[in-house]
């Protein structure tokens, strides 16, 4: 079975921003993930499934403070 049935809780994942040529996401507890999909593509406030979605943990470090200094703040 998928760990993405209909057992899993929903969890908003809203579009915050863009870094570079990454989508930002946040999710309603404030946790910030990314997606490599053109900015063009997907408009601020869409929500995105949580398959295509990565933490910002796997980036380097430099960068992951960045993202949070720019959209930990942000309202979902």
């Amino acid at each position: 079975m998928s760990r993405f049935s209909y057992e899993t809780p929903y969890v908003d994942n809203t579009v915050v921003g863009y870094h570079g040529d990454r989508v930002i996401v946040k999710q309603d507890d404030g946790a910030l993930f990314y997606c490599d999909v053109p900015s063009n593509l997907i408009m601020l406030g869409e929500t995105m499934s949580p398959r295509d979605l990565t933490s910002i943990s796997e980036l380097p470090i430099d960068e992951q403070e960045k993202i949070k200094k720019q959209y930990a703040e942000c309202e979902v």
